[in-house]
C-alpha cells in the first residue's frame, strides 16, 4: 500500500498503514487490543465516577466525603459488565463473517480473563459462564416489546442490577441511556474504521 500519512494507533503492534478514507488493515489479535484499550478507557476512576454521578448511584460513604469502597466496587464492577456486553454486541453487529467475529471475541475475552480476572481465582470456563449470563439478561432486556428504544432497555437492565429495580426518575434513565447510547455509537464508528484480516 503506498500511504501519504502513517498513524501508529495506541495498543497496536501491526495496526498497518492508516491512509485517511481507507480501513486500518489490523490482525485479529490487534483487534481484541482495540477492543481491551477501548474497554480499560472506559473504566478509569474518572469514568467510573461521571457514570455513577449520571444515575445518581452514591459511591460516598455517609458524609459524602471520600469513596466508600464497596459502593464504588459494585459500580465499577457492574460497569464492567455493561461495557463487555457493549462490546460483544457491537462485534456482533459489526462483524458479519461469524469465524471471524468468534475468533476476535475469544481473543479478547482471554486477553480480559489473563490480564484482569485470572487473580481472583475463578476458572476462565467459569467466568465464561458468568459473563454469557449477563450477556444474556442484556439480550433480553433489548428484545423486551416496549416503546422505549433497546438502549434504554439496556440502561433499564443497567438500573436494576445497580438497585435491585428501576427508579422511578424517568429523567436520569434517559440521560444514562443516551450516555450509553453514546459509548455504544461511538465503539461501533471507531470499529468500521478497521479491516479485520
Amino acid at each position: 500500500m503506498n500511504c501519504d500519512k502513517k498513524i501508529k494507533l495506541p495498543g497496536l503492534s501491526n495496526c498497518g498503514d492508516y491512509t485517511l478514507g481507507n480501513a486500518i488493515k489490523i490482525s485479529k489479535r490487534d483487534f481484541a487490543d482495540t477492543l481491551y484499550y477501548w474497554l480499560s478507557e472506559h473504566l478509569t476512576d474518572q469514568e467510573v465516577k461521571d457514570m455513577a454521578h449520571e444515575f445518581r448511584f452514591e459511591i460516598k460513604g455517609f458524609l459524602r466525603i471520600k469513596i466508600e469502597k464497596k459502593l464504588y466496587e459494585k459500580f465499577y464492577s457492574e460497569l464492567f459488565a455493561l461495557n463487555m456486553y457493549l462490546i460483544v454486541f457491537t462485534c456482533e453487529s459489526i462483524i458479519k463473517d461469524e469465524n471471524k467475529r468468534g475468533d476476535i471475541l475469544d481473543i479478547f475475552h482471554n486477553i480480559v480473563f489473563e490480564r484482569n480476572i485470572k487473580v481472583t481465582g475463578i476458572s476462565y470456563n467459569d467466568w465464561m459462564k458468568f459473563m454469557k449470563l449477563i450477556y444474556n439478561e442484556y439480550n433480553k432486556a433489548m428484545e423486551q416489546e416496549s416503546l422505549l428504544t433497546p438502549i434504554l432497555l439496556v440502561a433499564n437492565e443497567f438500573e436494576k442490577n445497580l438497585f435491585g429495580k428501576i427508579t422511578s426518575d424517568h429523567y436520569v434513565r434517559f440521560e444514562a441511556g443516551m450516555r450509553i447510547g453514546g459509548i455504544a455509537k461511538q465503539l461501533s464508528k471507531t470499529l468500521q474504521e478497521y479491516d479485520i484480516e
